[in-house]
C-alpha cells in the first residue's frame, strides 16, 4: 500500500460507540475532499444504524487542521479559481457541518492537539468538544485572504462572547485549550490525556442512562433555540415531548426512579444510580 492509498479515516465500533479517527498524514492532516467524502459516508452509515448510540470524531497527528487543501484540489492552479469555485468550496464545508449537527445521536469531538480553520469549523458542530490544555485553536483565514466561511463566523458569534469572537476572527490569533474552555469554544479542557479519556468514558456511561428518543428530540429543540424564535422553539418542544413520550421510554425511566435506580437504555434494565465523574 502506498502512502497515497493509506486509509484517511480509522473506523472502529465498540459498545455502540462509533469512533472516527482522522489520520490523513498524507494530506498534512487537512480537511481534504477525500477525507470529507469518507466522513460523509461514515456519518450516513452511523445515522442509519440503530446499534450505534454515540459517535466520536477524533484526530491523530496535528489534529483538525484547515480546509484550505480542498481549494487546491478543486483547482490545482489557484489563479484559475472563479466565483463558482469559491461558492462550491463554501458549500462543501457547510454540507459536512450540517450533517454532523443534524445527526440524531450525540457526537463527541476530541481535539487533543487542537484545530484550526476549516477543521475547527467542522469540529464546532459536535455536541461536546473535549481537548487538552496544550491544544491550539485558531481561525487564521484573515491572514490568508479567506473568510472563516464553513460556519466559523456564525458559530463563533453565537458560542463566544462577541468581543472574543472578534479577536479570534479579525486577528487570526490562536488560543490554547484552557482559554478555549474559558471562552466557551469547547466543552471541557484537561491537563493530560488520562483525565480527558476518563471524562469521555464517564460521559459515554452517562449517555447509557439517556433515552435515545429523548436525545434525538432534545437535540432538535436545542437546534430550534439556536436558529429560531422563542415561538419556533416552543412549537418544537411540543412536537419533541409528544414524539418522545410516544416511544414509552418515560415508563421505563419513571419505574426505575421509583425503585431508586436509573434505567440503562442500552442494556434495557434498571441499574444503580450513576453520575458523571467530576475531574
Amino acid at each position: 500500500m502506498t502512502k497515497d492509498d493509506a486509509p484517511l479515516l480509522d473506523i472502529n465500533q465498540h459498545d455502540g460507540v462509533l469512533w472516527l479517527t482522522k489520520k490523513n498524514v498524507q494530506d498534512g492532516y487537512g480537511m481534504s475532499l477525500k477525507m470529507l467524502d469518507a466522513m460523509h459516508s461514515a456519518l450516513d452509515s452511523a445515522a442509519a444504524d440503530p446499534s450505534i448510540r454515540a459517535i466520536i470524531i477524533d484526530a491523530g497527528g496535528r489534529g483538525f487542521h484547515s480546509g484550505a487543501i480542498a481549494a487546491t484540489e478543486l483547482q490545482p492552479q489557484l489563479e484559475n479559481m472563479d466565483r463558482h469555485d469559491f461558492k462550491h468550496l463554501v458549500k462543501i464545508g457547510h454540507a459536512i457541518g450540517s450533517k454532523i449537527a443534524q445527526l440524531p445521536k450525540p457526537v463527541l469531538g476530541i481535539a487533543r492537539s487542537g484545530a484550526l480553520g476549516g477543521g475547527l469549523e467542522i469540529l464546532l458542530r459536535c455536541d461536546f468538544i473535549y481537548c487538552l490544555d496544550s491544544a491550539r485553536f485558531s481561525f487564521p483565514e484573515v491572514t490568508l485572504g479567506f473568510v472563516a466561511a464553513w460556519g466559523g463566523t456564525q458559530l463563533s458569534a453565537r458560542l463566544l462572547p462577541y468581543r472574543r469572537a472578534q479577536e479570534m476572527l479579525l486577528l487570526g490569533e490562536g488560543i490554547n485549550g484552557a482559554e478555549a474552555q474559558d471562552w466557551g469554544l469547547v466543552s471541557r479542557s484537561f491537563s493530560d490525556n488520562e483525565a480527558l479519556v476518563a471524562h469521555i468514558e464517564s460521559v459515554l456511561e452517562r449517555l447509557r442512562l439517556c433515552s435515545p428518543a429523548s436525545l434525538k428530540w432534545t437535540k432538535e429543540c436545542l437546534s430550534a433555540a439556536w436558529h429560531g424564535s422563542l415561538q419556533t422553539g416552543l412549537e418544537k418542544e411540543l412536537e419533541a415531548e409528544t414524539e418522545t413520550m410516544a416511544t414509552g421510554d418515560f415508563l421505563k425511566g419513571l419505574s426505575a426512579l421509583r425503585e431508586g435506580s436509573n434505567f440503562d437504555f442500552i442494556a434495557g434494565k434498571a441499574v444503580a444510580k450513576k453520575t458523571i465523574t467530576k475531574t
